[in-house]
């Protein structure tokens, strides 16, 4: 009996031990694309070839492209991507980069209409396959996995059953310092039995290590610098093979990584990833008087107006919140994402919204009073001055409305590509850049194109689109992605001096008094620019030490001092005259968007969805 006995449990506990080991799973071969960058010369010939290739291969099951599909959400590249990718013979699964989430003008909803999401969770034999992209959402910065993702992630997850069967975790960037909040994420997918993290982005083939969770980056589809191509990936029995394919040569190389499928087993090696908050001890003086969670990015500033906190989020809702406690007044859902910063006039509230309309709301009751639909999404903010709403489209069209009707006063439509920033009104003009290397000057009754100005690097990457210029002693001053500072003529548009001194980019702040201008470096330093005379001058900079800095939040002057944040989650304050630190804040590892200052206090918000009141 006591041998029976024995023989039981020896099965049980082999049962056991069998159960929480990787289960025999069928043969399975997929092909695994990343970085097409259809737009550039050779992206969609390269593309072309490649789904040839598939259509003539056998085994195949279904194929994955990672991200950066296209160059930009411009014209046609996405669709041209869709009708290249439908010819496949198999399914296939698509997430955007950071190329379709930064520079977009839909804000990403093209490629969501497109392709019916810009994630995925599917299940081929017994594997999953969970993908998120890690944008950043309309904003430069480093990759950030935004709070609505993070918790569809979980979701996806928690539905696998049993919980240990194997997952394969598609994102475009790796998952390390690269992702700001990549401690979050890495928190949520290590708990379950994750084979590796499969990505692109870095354009090679490399096998990597991301807290204990492997990684495997494929190679970019294009030709450039050598033959064009991706991999087949081939789970096998107990491994996982990456294999290079070279369409033109129709050659398979040899495996250039083979991984044994395994049992995940947590470990917390990923701490080294959180965020490290012991900067707030230092200032204790600095803290949190109330923070709200919208629970979906926030790409821009908030408003204020009284005891009203105005802000939009990609839920595409509008949320008014008290000043003094952070509860919610009312809200008001548009029909599609927000991302950008509403304008506040009297009693009224002005939104646009990537549903194509730009909405006017009554202040004390969110209702709508009347609303503007345009031709595209709208990824522009709104200004209001002298009865007139200005704003900026996806369609090419800028526009001036009556701000109490709503009806069009003009339009101005030689725009060759979309509007993305604030413009300034000074002078009679209405200024503003776009996404077609131009910086235009209209005039702001007639909307007549007074002059337009354009750098010395003409590549549409270095367009003045997302900076929102200020005026002082003539002259308007921009940063652009080429990195430097310029200050333009007024009346003219002729360019007054550059100065590639400070290595700036797509922020800029004026001095109450007009005297001077901010702008954060790309490294470490925060300057400020006198605005007078013909040649730059520069009062003070200062080296504040928060690292690598693309975050085009701009610095803001209140009362003595200078006001800023950056994309790893900091708040600084320094002293306006002389550009001494006075304090500085984390607030955690997320990008936050440009600070709103009133007395002993500012409202931040962030790419994590939430929003807080700092007293001070």
């Amino acid at each position: 009996m006591k041998r029976c006995i024995n023989i039981f449990l020896s099965a049980v506990l082999l049962l056991s031990l069998f159960s929480c080991s990787p289960a025999p799973q069928q043969p399975l071969s997929f092909a695994f694309l990343a970085d097409t960058h259809i737009g550039t010369a050779i992206g969609a010939d390269d593309l072309r070839n490649s789904v040839r290739d598939i259509n003539r291969l056998e085994n195949i099951e279904f194929v994955i492209l990672a991200g950066d599909a296209t160059e930009y959400d411009l014209a046609g590249e996405l669709d041209t991507v869709k009708a290249i990718m439908n010819e496949l013979k198999v399914p296939y699964h698509i997430i955007p980069g950071n190329h379709e989430l930064k520079w977009s003008a839909s804000g990403g909803e093209k490629f969501r209409k497109l392709f019916g999401d810009d994630k995925f969770h599917v299940q081929y034999k017994g594997f999953h396959f969970i993908a998120v992209n890690q944008g950043p959402l309309m904003r430069m910065g480093e990759g950030f996995i935004a709070r609505e993702d993070l918790n569809w992630t979980k979701k996806q997850l928690a539905k696998i059953r049993p919980k240990n069967r194997p997952v394969f975790i598609v994102t475009h960037y790796p998952i390390d310092h690269t992702v700001t909040n990549s401690y979050d994420f890495l928190e949520i997918i290590k708990h379950y039995n994750v084979q590796a993290i499969i990505h692109g982005h870095g354009h090679g083939n490399r096998l990597n290590d991301y807290s204990d969770i492997r990684g495997i980056m494929g190679r970019s589809n294009l030709s450039r610098g050598g033959p064009g191509g991706y991999n087949i990936v081939s789970i096998e029995r107990d491994s996982i093979f990456w294999r290079e394919r070279r369409p033109q040569e129709k050659e398979t190389l040899k495996p250039w990584v083979s991984i044994p499928l395994i049992k995940n087993v947590y470990t917390d090696s990923h701490l080294e990833l959180k965020p490290d908050m012991s900067v707030n001890a230092e200032y204790p003086g600095i803290r949190e008087s109330w923070s709200f969670d919208s629970e979906y990015a926030i790409t821009a500033a908030a408003a204020l107006s009284g005891n009203k906190v105005l802000f939009g989020n990609r839920s595409g809702k509008v949320y008014a919140l008290s000043l003094d406690r952070g509860s919610v007044i009312w809200t008001f859902e548009t029909g599609a994402p927000v991302f950008t910063q509403p304008e506040i006039s009297g009693d009224r509230v002005y939104v646009s919204s990537t549903d194509s309309l730009l909405y006017c709301l009554d202040l004390e009751s969110g209702k709508k009073i009347w609303s503007y639909r345009t031709n595209a999404a709208i990824v522009a903010h709104p200004r209001t001055h002298n009865g007139k709403v200005y704003f900026g489209a996806g369609d090419g069209m800028f526009r001036a409305l009556d701000a109490e009707s709503g009806k069009l006063i003009w339009d101005f439509g030689k725009i060759s590509t979309y509007v993305e920033s604030k413009p300034l009104i000074a002078d009679g003009k209405v200024i503003f850049g776009a996404w077609d290397t131009y910086l235009y000057a209209l005039n702001a009754e007639n909307g007549r194109m007074e002059w337009r100005w354009r750098g010395s690097n003409t590549g549409l990457l270095y367009s003045p689109a997302v900076v929102h210029p200020v005026y002082a002693n003539g002259k308007v001053f921009i940063v652009a992605p080429d990195r430097v500072m310029t200050a333009i003529d007024i009346g003219t548009g002729n360019t007054v001096w550059r100065s590639d001194l400070f290595k700036v980019r797509e922020n800029i702040g004026i001095s109450e008094d007009g005297s001077r201008v901010y702008a954060k470096n790309m490294w470490d330093i925060v300057c400020a620019v006198s605005t007078e005379g013909n040649e730059p001058e520069t009062v003070w900079s200062t080296a504040a030490n928060y690292g690598f800095e693309i975050d085009p939040s701009w610095p803001v002057e209140y009362g003595e001092n200078v006001y800023f944040s950056t994309q790893f989650g900091y708040v600084f304050c320094l002293d306006a005259e002389d550009g001494g630190i006075e304090w500085k804040h984390r607030l955690g590892a997320n990008l936050l968007n440009t600070p709103v200052l009133l007395n002993d206090a500012m409202i931040v918000t962030g790419m994590d969805g939430r929003i807080v009141k700092l007293t001070f």
